[in-house]
């Protein structure tokens, strides 16, 4: 993984996926850094979802892996998947209530 902090570290899911949404069936994904996609350093799992409609995007847990040991790291931060990347939920929710 990359020098950053694993805090400061932007995390995409692998294979490649836009959105995730309550019609999608991914309760756990693996997570790679946007850095270099194809390392996968943890995994996601699905924690709930950000509404009941169809469109509402699921969040999830991040597991990150620390280096190149068996140690795990979870993320204090609820994520979704938008634009293709984990990004912290409560950053979302205030984008989207100033999109509104």
């Amino acid at each position: 993984m990359s020098e950053r902090p694993v805090k400061q570290t932007t995390f995409v899911p692998t294979p490649p996926i836009n959105r995730i949404t309550t019609k999608q069936m991914l309760g756990k994904i693996s997570v790679s850094p946007l850095s270099s996609p194809d390392d996968v350093c943890g995994i996601a799992r699905r924690v709930g979802y950000t509404g009941k409609c169809s469109d509402d995007l699921a969040t999830y847990r991040l597991k990150i892996r620390m280096g190149s040991t068996k140690v795990f790291e979870t993320l204090p931060s609820v994520f979704v998947v938008d634009d293709g990347i984990f990004v912290d939920y409560d950053e979302w929710l205030a984008k989207q209530q100033t999109e509104e």
